[in-house]
This record gives C-alpha cells, sequence and structure tokens, in this order.
C-alpha cells in the first residue's frame, strides 16, 4: 500500500475517482468469473490505499469516509475472487483489513465469516466464522434481503461447532511405549 497521506480534499477525491475506475473494471472480470483478472485489478487499487498503522489512530481520521468505504469495498471484492479461486487464507486477510477501513461495512465481516467456513474445520475455525456471522448480524448496512443468508451461515458454523466436525483425530497410540 502507498505510504502517502490522502487527507481530505482534492487528494482523497483523486484517489477515490481511481479507485473507483479500478473496481469497475476488477468487478467485471469477477463477473466474468475471470478470478485471477480480478484480483489483479483489485491489488492495482489496494496498492494504492494509504496504510492504516495500528499504533496511529489518529490516521483514521484523517482519511475522508469515501475513501474508507471504497477501500473496505475493494478489499471486500478482492476477498470475493479469492474465494472464487478457492485461496481461504487471502480471502480472509482482505475481509479481516476490510473491517479495519469501515467496520459498519456487513460484507466485509461476512466474508470473514465464509473463509473460515471455507477453511479446513477446526474449533477455532469455527468460532471465528461465529463471530463473524454475528457481527454481520449486528450491522446497520445489512439488508433484509441478505439476512435470511448470514443467519444460515450462522446456524451452519454452530452446527459444525457443536457436532464436533472441528475435532482433530486422535493420533494412532499403537506405536506408544509405556515406560
Amino acid at each position: 500500500m502507498a505510504a502517502e497521506n490522502y487527507s481530505k480534499g482534492a487528494q482523497a477525491e483523486q484517489l477515490v475517482a481511481q479507485l473507483l475506475e479500478l473496481k469497475a473494471e476488477g468487478n467485471v472480470a469477477y463477473q466474468a468469473r475471470d478470478y485471477s483478472k480480478a484480483i489483479e485489478v483489485y491489488t492495482r487499487a489496494v496498492r494504492l490505499l494509504p496504510d492504516l498503522d495500528d499504533d496511529d489512530d489518529e490516521s483514521l481520521h484523517r482519511l475522508t469516509p469515501e475513501l474508507l468505504k471504497q477501500a473496505a469495498i475493494i478489499l471486500c471484492n478482492r476477498s470475493a475472487a479469492y474465494m472464487g479461486e478457492k485461496k481461504a487464507v487471502a480471502a480472509l486477510a482482505d475481509a479481516q483489513l476490510a473491517v479495519d477501513y469501515d467496520s459498519t461495512n456487513w460484507k466485509a465481516h461476512w466474508r470473514g465469516g465464509l473463509a473460515f467456513m471455507q477453511m479446513e474445520p477446526r474449533l477455532e475455525r469455527s468460532e471465528k466464522a461465529i463471530a463473524s456471522f454475528e457481527a454481520t448480524l449486528l450491522c446497520t448496512s445489512l439488508p433484509a434481503s441478505e439476512r435470511d443468508n448470514v443467519v444460515r451461515a450462522l446456524e451452519a458454523a454452530q452446527y459444525r461447532l457443536r457436532e464436533g466436525h472441528d475435532a482433530l483425530d486422535m493420533p494412532s497410540m499403537e506405536n506408544c511405549i509405556l515406560s
């Protein structure tokens, strides 16, 4: 990501315009199911995004709301493209970063939950998927038309956790020697 500071004003507006162009190009590739091309285009957009410095909460306040919103959307879109390529870890990383840019974006939480569910089952992954889907349901931006999908995904994660589909197989005890 670019180290440049995009403060309120002309620079931020110019960056948003560039992001919107790249997002549109990436969306065309994604809709054509050309996920690798979509990832490449969204990655060009991600490289333009200002860094979010964990130690500097002030950096978020210097960014315009529209820039934060578009950054989250682009990361969510790249997350979806990674899921199309069955790259759950990369999809999860983008979804989590999208939450950092805009925690009100329901798709950021949703895609995080889906990425956890796409991974090999593990206890902590189901727990985190549940937390992601619950966070999705709390987002005021969640459309009513998507609520049932989120509830079903939450129920699937809860089922996977409850039924022990996350349990690791016990190692073979055949070669254990008592001392």
